[in-house]
């Protein structure tokens, strides 16, 4: 919510702190500082700018269309207050010395928390998918909780500081758009009917065949699937009135409100979104890319929810339909030409008639027309790029940059339009264009955290405008961090980051937590705390990832290693790839002489959960410590309780019936559970006793067997459940005990609070009783 006043007084304090060059007194030696706590973490500021999912690039949202204004977004933990401070402020580009003085502008305030009945509530406040639209060159807007709770269209006019709520929705907004003329494009929540369980509870029911077990565990039986909370209607409110937007012939959109971005074209009048999709078309299976054909299949269980097609909105007569008969590809980008009668799509999929090699995997450029479905294939290839900004630069001059999933090779292809054909111009420098005006700069490196400069192009010349953290290196001990890729034996490219022990000393072996993600290539280098790759400053604040402790590890001698492989198989076999990655990794890092081989530990959030624990019952590496947080779980109870996804099925090799069922008797961890001899520590965010009851096969079969195992939900869990939670008081929980579990496990080192007795007693319980070596 916004509280209840901006604190001007209170907003200066911090954003002078802030702002405040670092003293050369307070530098001191490595054995004047201190280690980093979790409530340091929590209090440490990052600079948001937009980003949606998995990297996809988009517009900062830094500069006002004129280029003369800037807006950063700074967020950072109030642990006392248990919530979230967003300052923005704001400054001016007409000099150097002009942009080096911003001004505090809002001070907003927001739980962080989750919510049983939306499916993006306050957590999603301080996420950077919350993207900052300008409306002018002088207004701003973005997506905030009010005081019910309810996430509204917020502006902020920037020479005012004067926030305002736009929209007074009764449902959470999903996303947004201004048009040029003031019209406002927006999607919210579909409400669900109150009271209609308890109506058929009183007077009797059948089981409807749309409900799921994980449902019903909610108390929900009037036939809503888990996946109701994704259910959203689109609007368009002018001239004082609000009018809905029927989505492809349908009012209520199913499609994962999550991650969305809407793309206007300049004259403001057709806007693209992404959207779902009841049935995959007929010849789609025709299609090359494994990722898309397993999210195909996937689809078949969740009919609707997966943006996979292109959708085109009409906002002055309100009408929509699909774009063309092609999946959207991942991480697209989308640049409407300047007359607003075609788009630029790269990558992208091109319809199967083409039979084109690159428009099936993904990989092409097309030039679309929006009015006649014509297009036209621009002559270049996409293949294992990562595209990150398409521009036209004039009517028959486009520009694609991109680098190779390393985030090297930087590349610039541009195409000129002759004769009504595409062809590459001749080649250019792959630096950027130089700009003719000031423009901000964000400099930052693994070891350095992020500075914001003001560059003036021409002379050359830079000033400091923010430091968000002058004092972090100074006055904790943090450990050096390092990039490191390589290919696994299996062929499988994989890229990770490397934070060393904070006091490391060559010859000396170290503890390891090999902690994961997926679907991530390297970008530029950014700094980041919890050992990710610092999508839009993701690294510092409250963390994104609470059960991955990065620097909180390395601060006491641990050495952390993130790791992805590039492009895991999309249905069986990704947990052998991160079973090899796991394995192989340790090895090297064993060989290397940094890590002890009797104490590697592997931790996993959301899928990764369950690619550890598929490694824990599938690997004879001898791993010391492990925990799941949060985690998908093929398994055969979880599977049925959310009606046999096919997702489930494509992970284990066959459905779990008949001759399949001995697949998921080799292969699901539940079945499994007797070859885990590593100590697990189970972690629930996104639910309350849907969460449990879901993990508990896994958790019930190991407690039978006497395996060490814990099973911990965080606060409020069962009323304000996250995936990504963004509330201090539970993050700091999720982060105190996975940094306790793994110190225990690891190097012995145990938390003397009063109130952590009893769960040391359990573990030592664990260590005695059930065979399990001291470290």
């Amino acid at each position: 919510m916004v509280s209840p006043r901006i604190v001007a007084t209170c907003a200066a304090l911090v954003v002078a702190a802030i702002l405040s060059p670092s003293d050369p007194a307070r530098a001191g030696t490595a054995s004047e500082k201190r280690e980093l706590t979790p409530r340091d973490a929590m209090a440490t500021v990052r600079i948001v700018e937009n980003q949606l999912a998995l990297g996809e690039r988009i517009d900062s949202g830094i500069l006002s269309p004129d280029g003369k204004r800037y807006l950063l977004r700074l967020i950072h933990g109030d642990v006392e207050r248990n919530g979230v401070w967003m300052d923005l402020i704001t400054g001016r580009l007409e000099s150097l010395e002009g942009a080096a003085h911003p001004k505090p502008c809002a001070h907003l305030f927001t739980t962080g928390l989750g919510s049983t009945k939306s499916a993006r509530a306050a957590d999603a406040d301080a996420d950077p998918a919350n993207l900052m639209h300008w409306i002018n060159d002088t207004q701003v807007a973005f997506l905030w909780s009010d005081a019910n709770a309810v996430r509204q269209v917020m502006s902020l006019d920037v020479t005012t500081c004067k926030p305002r709520f736009v929209t007074h929705s009764a449902t959470d907004v999903f996303s947004f758009m201004f048009t040029p003329d003031g019209s406002l494009l927006f999607d919210a929540q579909v409400p669900r009917a109150d009271g209609a369980s308890q109506r058929l509870w009183k007077h009797g029911f059948t089981i409807s065949d749309s409900s799921d077990g994980w449902t019903i565990l909610k108390g929900q039986i009037d036939g809503a699937d888990a996946n109701s909370l994704y259910d959203n209607a689109w609007f368009i409110h002018s001239a004082g009135s609000t009018r809905p937007i029927d989505i492809a012939g349908q009012r209520t959109d199913r499609t994962n409100p999550f991650y969305r971005d809407l793309f206007l074209s300049n004259t403001g009048r057709l806007a693209l979104i992404d959207v779902g999709i009841a049935g995959i078309p007929a010849g789609w299976e025709q299609y090359t890319n494994s990722t898309l054909q397993s999210l195909f299949k996937t689809d078949q269980s969740v009919p609707g929810r997966l943006p996979l097609r292109y959708a085109l909105i009409d906002l002055q007569t309100g009408d929509s339909r699909l774009l063309w008969d092609a999946p959207r590809a991942f991480r697209g980008q989308v640049a409407w030409s300047p007359t607003s009668e075609t788009v630029l799509l790269a990558p992208t999929f091109l319809p199967v008639a083409a039979k084109n090699p690159l428009g099936l995997s993904g990989a092409a450029a097309a030039e679309l027309d929006v009015r006649s479905g014509q297009y036209q294939i621009l002559p270049v290839d996409l293949a294992s790029r990562t595209v990150l900004s398409t521009e036209w630069l004039s009517p028959a001059l486009v520009e694609i940059r991109s680098t190779n999933d390393l985030g090297l090779d930087t590349r610039v292809d541009r195409l000129v339009r002759e004769d009504g054909h595409w062809r590459l111009a001749a080649a250019i420098d792959p630096k950027p264009t130089a700009r003719p005006s000031l423009y901000l700069e964000t400099r930052q490196s693994l070891n350095r955290p992020p500075q914001i400069f003001a560059v003036d192009p021409m002379s050359g010349q830079s000033r400091l405008v923010l430091d968000p953290n002058p004092h972090l290196l100074d006055e904790f001990k943090l450990g050096r961090v390092e990039r490191m890729s390589g290919t696994l034996s299996n062929g499988k490219q994989w890229i990770a980051q490397l934070i060393y022990p904070a006091d490391y000393t060559p010859g000396t072996r170290y503890p390891l937590v090999i902690q994961s993600e997926y679907g991530h290539v390297f970008g530029e280098e950014g700094f980041a705390l919890d050992g990710g790759w610092a999508l839009s400053g993701m690294g510092l604040g409250p963390s994104l990832h609470a059960a991955y402790p990065g620097q909180l590890l390395a601060t006491r001698n641990i050495a952390v290693l993130t790791l992805s492989v590039t492009h895991f198989a999309a249905g069986l076999g990704q947990d052998d790839d991160y079973k090899l990655a796991y394995e192989s990794l340790a090895q090297e890092l064993i060989a290397s002489g940094i890590a002890d081989p009797l104490k590697v530990a592997l931790v996993g959030f959301s899928r990764n959960g369950h690619w550890v624990e598929f490694t824990l019952a599938h690997s004879a590496f001898p791993f010391a410590a492990a925990i799941a947080a949060d985690n998908y779980d093929p398994s055969y109870f979880q599977s049925a309780l959310l009606n046999w996804r096919n997702d489930d099925a494509e992970m284990n090799g066959a459905p779990a019936f008949g001759e399949g069922l001995q697949k998921w008797l080799a292969r699901a961890v539940g079945f499994n559970a007797e070859h885990i001899h590593t100590p697990l520590y189970m972690i629930g965010q996104a639910g309350g006793l849907e969460m449990i009851i879901g993990e508990w096969e896994i958790f019930s079969r190991l407690r039978y067997l006497k395996k060490p195992v814990e099973m911990y939900m965080m606060p409020e869990v069962d009323t304000h459940p996250s995936h990504l939670p963004q509330n201090p008081g539970q993050i700091l929980r999720i982060q105190e005990n996975a940094i306790d579990w793994l110190s225990f496990w690891l190097i012995g080192r145990e938390d003397l609070s009063v109130s952590k007795l009893e769960q040391y007693h359990r573990w030592h319980a664990f260590r005695g009783s059930r065979a399990v070596s001291n470290p």
